[in-house]
């Protein structure tokens, strides 16, 4: 059976929801996290509730390529390896399609699509000038 101890995993949108639950239940497995999201106040609490656990926390915006790629760096200067990436961050808008929010189906893509492709291309990035074998 496969063991989630020791592995280091990157968790985008770790403030809420499935991201804080995955948070929780990788860290009581012995995982080693790097937890982001836009909120600061609410990855120090998770932080904090989860005391014993091996967790660094960095604020980032998926949509902003620069930022998701300091969530994966840090997990690469920490623990000298990226294994898992999760990516979670993601938003849905409930309007009806008749209404037309133009800008809401924009941010829609940029956090669910664009966000994921940021993710990935960090990792890829990060791996490739560390010179890790694993992408």
């Amino acid at each position: 059976m496969y063991s989630i101890q020791d592995k280091v995993v990157v968790i985008m949108g770790a403030s809420s929801g499935i991201g804080e639950a995955t948070t929780k239940k990788l860290a009581e497995a012995g995982a080693k996290l790097v937890i982001a999201a836009r909120r600061e106040d609410r990855l120090k609490a998770i932080v904090e509730a989860i005391p014993n656990a091996d967790i660094s926390y960095a604020v980032a915006d998926v949509t902003k390529e620069e930022e998701v790629q300091a969530v994966v760096d840090l997990a690469v200067e920490k623990h000298g390896r990226v294994d898992v990436l999760f990516n979670n961050a993601g938003i849905m808008p409930t309007a009806s399609l008749s209404e037309k929010r133009f800008a809401e189906w924009r941010q829609l893509l940029d956090i669910n699509i664009m966000g994921v492709l940021n993710g990935i291309a960090a990792v890829y990035l990060s791996c490739k000038n560390n010179n890790l074998d694993k992408l």
